[in-house]
């Protein structure tokens, strides 16, 4: 596992400052709903673009990979949609 992160030290590093820009833009626009709303779905693009991207860096994209980010993307985004809405 090291070995990978020490490999691919630039991707996870893009990933950990993505996530971090996207909880800051939480902080920062905890107050308007529509805001959060873009922002959740921006950031849960974010992670799918990262995630494929991630593969085919590596040459090892799949449909089923392709399948499991969209999907998780979509989980988090409907999540926080839900949480947001209330």
């Amino acid at each position: 596992m090291m070995e990978d992160i020490k490999e691919h030290f630039v991707e996870y590093v893009a990933l950990l400052i993505g996530m971090a820009v996207f909880v800051v833009l939480l902080v920062i626009y905890r107050f308007d709903k529509d805001a959060l709303l873009i922002i959740s779905g921006v950031g849960s693009a974010f992670y799918v673009a990262w995630g494929i991207l991630h593969y085919v860096l590596r040459k090892r994209l799949t449909r089923t990979i392709v399948y499991e980010y969209v999907l998780f993307g979509i989980l988090v985004f409907l999540l926080l949609f839900t949480v947001f809405s209330i």
